[in-house]
């Protein structure tokens, strides 16, 4: 092979030379370059050759052919230069090294990049696809031309002939060309100038010698070379090659269609190596290939959003990337490539350095959007619309997160592709045909529209000759969705359902939906009786029928108004009323809600006249949003959150398949159907932000459809866990709402995994391993993702395994002597199934078990099967653990227990935040923040103490939806759901931040007026507070100026404002300072008419506070503390030294701000108000759950499950108020406050040993005059 295919395999190697000057732009001899192109393009010899004859005379690249390597040396003459070196080559040992596969790309992008100081080897690949090779003649050895290569050129072995089609064999070669390519060129490298051959004069191999890093190569590739590098992800490595060490990968017009779709993960690759697909609008616009692209990239960016990137160059078409259209010396053609090349460079550089956001931030954007019709070829197409220089934020689901540039050179806008047009004769025949199964002429035209459902329609007809069978509308209506719906369904599953709806068996649209849905996942031969019986045949429902279930419904639910109209349709739609006429259904409820309420308007109009309550600020999940503190058990959450997407498409009790049919059996006959999920943290920790969206799911999925969830302390590594582990995860689940169904210990079951992980053994699906570490890892390929090979000990006889468990298990081996390892499948490219350990030696005594076990099983053997020992039927989890999927099932089956169904959702980021508890403990330690719940951390501890309500957070988590994709959020978006949240759920009081004195001259010494004023102008029911109004008052020194302004319009010299709820405005008449010039108090007029003059009607109202010593007023507030962001950058934990992000203007302390005296009453209100709720909840929570019960081998006898109690759910941060125009806060923990300890008849008030410290929850919104705090 190395001597007939694969010599002289470098195509173009293009790097820094120390020589200048000009390449030809085509090989020699020119006749043999004009006959290839001219075969490759299909035009003739004659014609091309004046053409590529005057390109080569007069067109020479920015290279010189034939020179030396320039010697490395660390580029510095520029960023870029030094950048790349930094990004590609981390060792700083050699130039980067680039590895392009061609389509049609040329030349300028490839030695752009070696003038950044890469080696660039452009593979000229010789299956056919390009236009001219150059193999070396065996018996000659002198170059030989062969023109564009069929299939009869290609070489396989004698078993595949035949069986692949010519593309696939075509990506097989070329991926075989690249690992040879990679592999003779490290050979240079290393000095091994063994199969390399010259087609010129190049004699300076040797330049290459210690030159070049091969170690971190950046794969890049256009049209089918980009293909090439996809299959090449997506498949090992070739016999006698190890995977080659990809850092990045550039694809510049993927041609998606030679190739199948990748899978979720590239299985040659443990890691997605990261990705940066640049399309032309050509191929963006071809919509059908666009969305296998789309796909891709969502696969690929379920190991992270950074993970790939999709960036469309607008005005660019395909053969933009290379140096064709550079030819054209006329026209706008020339500069636009020149344009797209430009842009594709700086693109490439910006994600080779790491800085491709900043790159594309400020790019202007155009609007895409899908065009019916299609082009000449038959491809749905789409268009790009809008005017150069539009901005638009408009989100396509189509375009999954897609990138669009504006035109590069303003140019007008694109011409549109030819519209639908139902008289073109093809289509007409399409419509005819459609109208001969009964539908209209509408109905017909709209079915027409679309490629793809006209295709599998029109092959319906065909094949079960519909056309002559006479159906009527609603027939043909079926099969039209038949058609849309059942694209996964093989020929047998469709012709099923045809005869049902030719026999009249399927009626209705939501009968054909559960039938594709039945036979997707029930393979013919099918039970007819359990078919009817899924699919809704035979049931029918008149309209007094109809009437009789809402009526029944009604009763039973009792809903309290017009607003539980459509949670009541969407109840009865899971009833048998999802077979009846939807309109019937709705017309139904309506009138019994109309007899009940009366008509909507009437029942408008009635709300108007009542006093609105507060509503809860996020319908998504309002029933998830615990009554005032959160102290009450949590509802199962609104329909909206756990009926769409990802929450909706899980599967029913039951559902999941079973090695034994029997196991189902037990489990819904244990079950009862329900749904069981749990919620299993390692107690090893404090949990974060992020948690918060795993105890939404679980136990809010769990709720809603009336099942149960576990909290599990997953605690198999006793080396970690702390006892304030278990009582911190049990309070803060409790304090978001919700009360576990039982708390149960992995360790419970350590007996039942004992004796599994035995049975393990003897069914040879296990064995025990003395490999370290280090061999372990290079079993498994090692750094360099080599071939794997199974370990001396892995086929052991069972005897022996058994046995040396048993030593392990009686401790005669120490930590990392001996472990027990799963025999799954070294040769599957998923890592979860090289063999995980299950079981290792820890010299650790147990919270529970103490010193009875020293072997603990791991997370990868213990998670699957203490779900089945609990019959969880939702195992729900983040996608990080995608790839166990196949691991836990595996497990499940070997050892022939209930396996539940593992379903992965996406996992919540904040930015500008940091949850590794590795990090978190470093700050924790050196002092950067005051522990584990310092405020300006994202622990729930942390939001809970700053005073965050738990209903604001599990609104934040239910708005933003449930999906499989990682979810990256702005602080700024937390912030504003909290602040939506506490709107129009805490009262209102009056504070001063910074008081300024202000002595009112108008008024006697012992003026005393007490005013009665709401806590909140909305909301009536939050009460009311008494304050007194004096001769001094204190105003916030914010709210003051020594030199007034036309757009300034609060406190002035001789300027009006006015005071809230006071009687009348003031105005200031004079002000003093102390010697630094400072202002410590102002002298104002009250203006209350009493001098004669008419009173000044003021532009703006500010907060004070009475200085009342007898009434207690102001209160002082000893400390208030104003939380910044902990970290100056987005992403902390990215960065370098996470240490040196902090932010060190993180906390202000005020010292003597002053609230009015009504925050006495109102915090030992709210405090007994919190106390009494959460009391009932415990008693509830004690006598009707099991929670506290244990459960399995290990539960008896320990007393050391944490209980829940009162305490749990009430802290200071019960006590949250709005200080009135400057910001929401809570108590701190740090603050004491006597009266809350003393009985209802004490009066509240300011005692002995007091001291309030306040924390700001979140800022408001900036008012016109005056900025938030």
């Amino acid at each position: 092979m190395h001597g007939k295919v694969f010599t002289g395999s470098f195509g173009k190697l293009t790097r820094l030379c120390t020589r200048v000057g000009g390449a030809k732009i085509f090989p020699s001899p020119l006749s043999v370059a004009t006959a290839g192109w001219a075969k490759f393009a299909g035009r003739s010899y004659w014609l091309l050759w004046p053409f590529i004859y005057l390109l080569a005379r007069f067109i020479r690249l920015p290279a010189y052919a034939n020179a030396p390597l320039r010697p490395y040396t660390k580029p510095v003459t520029s960023n870029e230069s030094s950048a790349s070196s930094e990004t590609l080559s981390a060792s700083n040992d050699g130039w980067p090294l680039v590895i392009f596969s061609h389509g049609l790309a040329g030349g300028r992008y490839t030695y752009r990049l070696a003038a950044q100081g890469m080696v660039v080897i452009a593979i000229e690949h010789r299956d056919g696809s390009g236009p001219m090779v150059m193999p070396i003649g065996e018996e000659t050895g002198k170059p030989t031309p062969k023109l564009y290569l069929q299939a009869g050129d290609l070489s396989w072995e004698e078993e595949q002939t035949g069986k692949l089609p010519l593309r696939v064999d075509q990506l097989k070669f070329r991926i075989r060309e690249v690992y040879e390519t990679y592999g003779s060129f490290k050979g240079v490298v290393q000095g091994d100038r063994w199969g390399t051959v010259s087609m010129g004069a190049f004699n300076h191999w040797d330049s290459f010698k210690d030159q070049v890093n091969c170690s971190k190569i950046l794969l890049a590739g256009h049209s089918f070379g980009g293909a090439t590098l996809l299959s090449l992800l997506s498949n090992p490595a070739p016999e006698g090659h190890r995977q080659l060490p990809i850092e990045k990968v550039v694809l510049l017009d993927p041609w998606m269609d030679p190739l199948p779709l990748p899978g979720a993960l590239p299985v040659a690759y443990e890691t997605r190596p990261p990705l940066l697909i640049m399309n032309s609008e050509a191929f963006t616009v071809w919509k059908d290939h666009f969305e296998l692209l789309e796909q891709l990239v969502t696969d690929w960016r379920k190991s992270g959003d950074e993970a790939a990137s999709l960036i469309t160059i607008a005005r660019s078409r395909h053969h933009f990337y290379s140096d064709f259209a550079t030819f054209v010396p006329f026209g706008q053609t020339k500069p636009l490539a020149l344009g797209v090349l430009d842009t594709a460079h700086k693109l490439t550089m910006a994600y080779i350095h790491g800085s491709l956001a900043a790159e594309l931030k400020g790019k202007r954007r155009m609007e895409m959007e899908p065009l019916p019709g299609k082009d000449k070829y038959g491809e749905t197409k789409c268009q790009i619309v809008g005017k150069p220089g539009e901005t638009s934020e408009r989100e396509f689901s189509t375009f999954y997160n897609h990138t669009l540039f504006v035109d590069l050179l303003h140019a007008k806008r694109i011409e549109m592709p030819p519209k639908f047009d139902p008289n073109d004769p093809a289509v007409a025949e399409l419509i005819s045909q459609f109208q001969s199964i009964g539908l209209s002429s509408s109905k017909a035209i709209e079915a027409a529209r679309g490629a793809k459902t006209a295709a599998s329609l029109k092959e319906l007809i065909q094949a079960h000759d519909l056309g002559s069978k006479g159906l009527g509308e609603k027939q043909g209506t079926l099969v039209s969705l038949l058609a849309t719906q059942g694209g996964k369904l093989g020929p047998a599953e469709k012709t099923y359902i045809i005869n049902a709806i030719l026999d009249r068996r399927l009626k209705s649209g939501e009968q054909l939906a559960a039938a594709v849905k039945y036979l997707g996942t029930h393979p013919l031969p099918v039970d007819d009786a359990e078919f009817n019986k899924e699919c809704g045949v035979g049931i029918e429902l008149s309209l007094s029928d109809i009437a009789a279930r809402v009526d029944a419904y009604l009763t039973a639910k009792v809903p309290g108004s017009w607003s539980a109209l459509s949670g009541a349709i969407g109840d009865l739609k899971s009833t048998d009323l999802r077979w009846a006429s939807p309109l019937d259904v709705k017309n139904a409820v309506e009138k019994a809600f109309t007899s009940r309420f009366g008509s909507k308007e009437e029942a408008k109009a009635k709300a108007v006249k009542e006093v609105k309550k507060p509503a809860a600020p996020t319908p998504a999940v309002a029933a998830a949003t615990p009554t005032a503190e959160s102290t009450t058990s949590t509802p199962a959450p609104e329909r909206v959150v756990f009926e769409e997407g990802f929450l909706k498409a899980l599967h029913k009790p039951g559902e999941n398949p079973q090695i034994n049919p029997k196991l189902r059996e037990q489990h819904l006959a244990t079950t009862g159907g329900r749904v069981f999920t749990r919620f299993p943290p390692e107690p090893n920790g404090f949990l974060h932000i992020g948690h918060s969206k795993a105890i939404f799911i679980n136990f809010g999925y769990a709720a809603y459809h009336n099942g149960k969830c576990y909290l599990r302390y997953d605690d198999t590594n006793p080396e970690a866990e702390e006892a304030i582990y278990f009582e911190s995860i049990l309070e803060t689940v409790r304090w978001l709402g919700y009360e576990p169904y039982k708390i149960t210990y992995s360790s419970d079951y350590f007996q039942e995994l004992y004796d599994l992980a035995v049975k393990l053994i003897q069914v040879d699906g296990a064995y025990i391993c003395h490999c370290t570490a280090e061999e372990i890892k290079a079993n498994r390929g090692g750094e360099e993702r080599g071939p794997r090979k199974a370990c001396s000990h892995r086929n052991r006889p069972i005897s022996e395994s058994l046995a040396e468990f048993e030593n392990m298990k009686n401790g005669k081996y120490k930590p990392g002597e001996a472990i027990l390892r799963m025999k799954q499948d070294l040769e599957d490219g998923n890592p979860q199934m090289w063999d995980l350990i299950a079981y290792r030696t820890l010299n650790a005594p147990h919270h529970r078990t103490g010193t009875k076990w020293c072997i603990y099983p791991t997370y990868d053997f213990t998670h699957c099967l203490v779900d089945s020992f609990e019959n969880i039927s939702h195992s729900l989890c983040t996608v990080e653990f995608i790839l166990s999927r196949v691991s836990y099932e595996w497990l499940c089956d070997m050892v022939e227990v209930y396996k539940p169904r593992q379903s992965e959702y996406g996992r919540l980021n904040l930015q500008g935040t940091i949850m590794s508890k590795r990090k978190l403990l470093k700050l924790v330690t050196k002092g950067i923040v005051a522990g584990w719940d310092d405020p300006r951390l994202y622990t729930l501890v942390a939001l809970r103490r700053r005073g965050v309500p738990p209903g604001a957070i599990l609104s934040f988590v239910g708005n933003l939806g449930v999906s499989t994709a990682t979810t990256n959020i702005e602080l700024s978006k937390f912030e504003q759901t909290v602040r939506q949240y506490l709107e129009n759920t805490v009262p209102r009081l009056l504070m001063v931040l910074r008081p300024l004195k202000v002595t009112i001259e108008n008024l006697p010494d012992d003026h005393l007026q007490f005013i009665e004023k709401p806590l909140h102008p909305k909301v009536p029911s939050l009460g009311t507070s008494r304050i007194p109004f004096t001769k001094h008052v204190y105003i916030d020194a914010d709210d003051f100026r020594t030199e007034d302004s036309k757009d300034y319009f609060r406190l002035a010299p001789n300027k009006t404002v006015g005071l809230f709820q006071a009687p009348h405005p003031i105005t200031c008449v004079s002000y003093k300072t102390d010697l630094t010039g400072a202002v410590t108090e102002l002298v104002c007029r009250l203006e209350d008419g009493s001098d004669g003059k008419p009173v000044p009607k003021p532009k703006a109202w500010i907060q004070w506070v009475a200085d009342h010593a007898p009434s207690g007023s102001p209160v002082v507030i000893d400390e208030t503390r104003i939380f910044h962001s902990l970290f100056k950058s987005d992403n902390p934990a990215a960065t370098d030294d996470f240490l040196a992000d902090i932010n060190p203007h993180s906390l202000d302390v005020v010292k003597s701000a002053m609230v009015e005296v009504g925050f006495w009453p109102l915090a030992k209100r709210l405090m007994a108000e919190a106390l009494a709720e959460s009391r009932a909840r415990t008693e509830k929570a004690l006598k009707e759950e099991s929670v506290g019960e244990g459960v399995g081998s290990g539960a008896a006898g320990h007393n050391d499950t944490p209980m829940p109690t009162a305490e749990q759910l009430i802290g200071n941060e019960v006590v949250r108020f709005q200080g009135l125009r400057v910001a929401y806060f809570a108590l701190d923990k740090d603050a004491r406050v006597g009266c809350f300890s003393e009985g209802d008849s004490a009066a509240p008030g300011r005692r002995d040993g007091d001291r309030l410290v306040l924390n700001r929850i979140v800022s408001l919104k900036e008012d016109a005059g005056k900025k938030a705090v």
